[in-house]
């Protein structure tokens, strides 16, 4: 028995770390994406930041859009599940729903 649940941890001390770096190489580019859009504040909230992503899961991100964006705002969207290859939701601080805005802000992770 124990002998499993050494591998058991083992196991799972390897899953954390893959997904440790995915998610490395995941703000990796959506940092990228945000630059080039000259957004200059982001973060990312929601399953990817509590470790609870699965595969079809989408990833959560908010950022501070560049004054004047307006459409442009759904093209960086767009841009992000593009070099993803991921759903993405995008929203901005100024348009966070009141109900959720606290519970989203203290879970957020700045990315810039």
């Amino acid at each position: 028995m124990k002998k499993e649940e050494e591998a058991d941890k083992k196991f799972k001390a390897i899953k954390r770390s893959e997904a440790l770096i995915n998610l490395k190489e995941t703000i990796a580019i959506i940092k990228k994406v945000l630059k080039k859009n000259k957004v200059r504040k982001a973060g990312i909230f929601g399953s990817y930041v509590r470790g609870e992503e699965k595969k079809n899961s989408d990833i959560d991100i908010i950022i501070e859009p560049p004054k004047g964006i307006g459409y442009g705002f759904f093209g960086i969207e767009i841009e992000l599940e593009k070099e993803l290859k991921k759903k993405v939701d995008l929203v901005s601080y100024n348009g966070l729903s009141p109900y959720l805005k606290e519970e989203i802000l203290n879970s957020e992770v700045r990315i810039i």
